[in-house]
């Protein structure tokens, strides 16, 4: 069917609904499953996810400047996470919510059985809990939606060397933790291209 970037110009210039529907599919589980890790719940995450693409629908005449689609989508989603909370009266403000990003751990889950699994869940939680806020979702967006810095930089609202740096200084804590809790089979059952 193409790139996004290919889809993303055809449905600009022609408004051609396949185009627009493979942009959609193409983002939609990676949107949710970051809704869920920044703290929102299921169906605020799902009603963002439509809006985000109602509004992308309604207003493609004014999206020519778009350059990076992918970040785009994220960054408007997230915003209207922050907008539909407000909406029903709780108050969040950007800066506390990113203090909350959790990263659920599922890639493990059809490799593992349960019990193994609640096990290797807390010991990942463990390693990732010496990270900061900003450096877990640095890393969720990184290794498990595999965006680029450019686009992590923009979804963030901070520079691409910014992204870059924050990646480095949170792999370098989790080597760091890793030696001295010996999960190294934990870095590479998540991250294999770490090492």
């Amino acid at each position: 069917m193409g790139s996004i970037d290919t889809n993303w110009k055809r449905f600009l210039e022609k408004g051609d609904e396949p185009s627009f529907s493979f942009i959609y599919n193409t983002h939609a589980d990676d949107l949710y499953a970051y809704g869920i890790s920044l703290g929102f719940q299921k169906e605020t995450c799902k009603d963002a996810i439509q809006d985000t693409f109602y509004k992308l629908y309604i207003s493609k005449e004014n999206l020519k400047h778009v350059e990076n689609v992918t970040a785009y989508i994220f960054k408007s989603f997230k915003y209207r996470l922050f907008d539909i909370t407000k909406k029903i009266g709780k108050r969040i403000n950007i800066d506390n919510t990113s203090e909350s990003f959790i990263i659920d751990v599922t890639i493990l889950d059809d490799i593992i059985d349960q019990e193994t699994e609640e096990m290797v869940k807390k010991k990942v939680t463990s390693l990732l809990s010496c990270l900061t806020t900003n450096q877990r979702e640095v890393v969720y967006l990184k290794y498990m939606i595999g965006l680029q810095h450019k686009e992590i930089a923009e979804i963030l609202g901070i520079e691409e060397d910014s992204s870059r740096k924050l990646l480095y200084r949170a792999i370098e804590k989790l080597r760091k933790k890793e030696k001295t809790e010996n999960q190294l089979f934990l870095l590479l059952a998540l991250f294999p291209r770490l090492f």
